[in-house]
């Protein structure tokens, strides 16, 4: 489950509000399943993945004057160590975007490949690498950090591990740590255990469900409200007339039969702005949105192949304006593309965490670059 988490964290789920269907039900034993019981399992399972290909898909529009759409993807294999749980993957990710809105349109598609010993980035057509030795650095430094956690966190629950990082979090800030204490199956509605369906070519058990969407905003609300100085705080009244605007909150999951492994997760919103005072104005009506998790070959051999011809990785960061001696500098690396990195000042696993964060964080050029100084 430690991998399962980190690698939904990385793609950017790591949306954690729980979070081309074949088959039909039909499995009796599957269909008895208590389906809150189901989530517990599934969310709480200490089956390690080690291997998988994984995809992960967006789509979202808005109709009106200024609507528009959006539609973003990430696919490919995974394959970690089953001996090391924190130990980097290998993998093989492909990943796109592309929308258009006001006037304006925009389409990406990358990737990235990371080997045994090396890491690259496919843009463009061309691929570029981090190269062999600064990479096998960050992988140490990474997985030393991913250790410590698994140390402090391992036998938590999903709930549990929320708790004690929002408590972290807010006492740093001084705030009140009682807005921590969610109860998340209050949030679901409406839990329907719908029968056995093939996922990815595995039998799976598919709970369907809703959203409380008044009780989720009023939680989220309590916690933002936590963080002393927090301002713009809606009314009660705001989030009722928010929670009547949202006219679909759904679910779909699909949890291994055997395992109770995460296979698929699907998720459904939907938003009438007219139900809310002004909004209209804004020339928006129906606004819907989609999200969807596949998890097939769970633990099964995947092959990882370098790409070929890769250039080094600073011609790909100049294109963009980054100083690739910022990057170079992680935890007192070697620089990148032959640039010299200034040593770590404080040394130490303090200052790397704090060029991570920092490296996390950073929304421009500008900002990467700036993240030396916390080395």
């Amino acid at each position: 489950m430690t991998r399962t988490r980190t690698l939904l964290a990385i793609c950017a789920f790591a949306l954690a509000v729980p979070a081309a269907v074949a088959g039909c039900g039909g499995d009796d034993a599957s269909s008895d399943v208590d389906p809150q019981t189901v989530l517990d399992e599934t969310f709480n399972n200490d089956e390690q993945v080690s291997s998988g290909d994984l995809s992960i898909s967006f789509d979202g529009s808005a109709e009106g004057d200024q609507g528009g759409s959006v539609e973003a993807s990430l696919s490919g294999p995974f394959q970690g160590d089953p001996e090391n749980p924190n130990a980097i993957p290998q993998l093989d990710w492909t990943g796109s975007v592309s929308g258009e809105g006001a006037g304006q349109s925009v389409s990406f598609e990358g990737g990235v490949v990371i080997t045994e010993d090396n890491a690259f980035v496919e843009y463009g057509g061309s691929a570029y690498e981090l190269g062999t030795e600064t990479f096998t650095q960050f992988k140490e430094l990474a997985e030393t950090a991913a250790a410590q956690q698994t140390e402090s966190t391992e036998g938590q629950s999903f709930s549990e591990l929320f708790t004690q990082g929002c408590e972290t979090q807010l006492e740093a800030q001084g705030g009140d740590t009682t807005a921590c204490q969610i109860d998340f199956q209050s949030w679901l509605a409406d839990l329907t255990n719908e029968g056995e369906e093939e996922i990815e070519g595995a039998p799976t058990v598919h709970v369907s469900g809703g959203l409380e969407v008044e009780t989720m905003l009023q939680d989220l609300i309590e916690l933002g409200t936590a963080v002393p100085g927090a301002t713009d705080v809606p009314t009660e009244e705001e989030v009722q007339q928010l929670s009547e605007a949202i006219t679909e909150a759904s679910f779909d999951l699909y949890s291994g039969t055997e395992d109770r492994i995460l296979r698929g997760l699907d998720f459904n919103l939907a938003l009438d702005p007219s139900q809310i005072p002004d909004a209209e104005a804004a020339g928006v009506e129906n606004v819907e949105a989609a999200f969807s998790v596949r998890i097939g070959g769970v633990n099964e051999e995947q092959t990882i192949e370098a790409p070929s011809d890769a250039q080094p990785i600073d011609e790909l960061l100049s294109q963009f304006g980054i100083d690739p001696g910022a990057l170079g500098a992680l935890g007192g690396l070697g620089g990148l593309g032959g640039a010299t990195a200034p040593p770590a000042a404080g040394g130490g696993a303090g200052a790397s965490d704090a060029y991570l964060e920092c490296i996390g964080q950073a929304q421009t050029p500008e900002e990467i670059t700036a993240c030396a100084s916390e080395l």
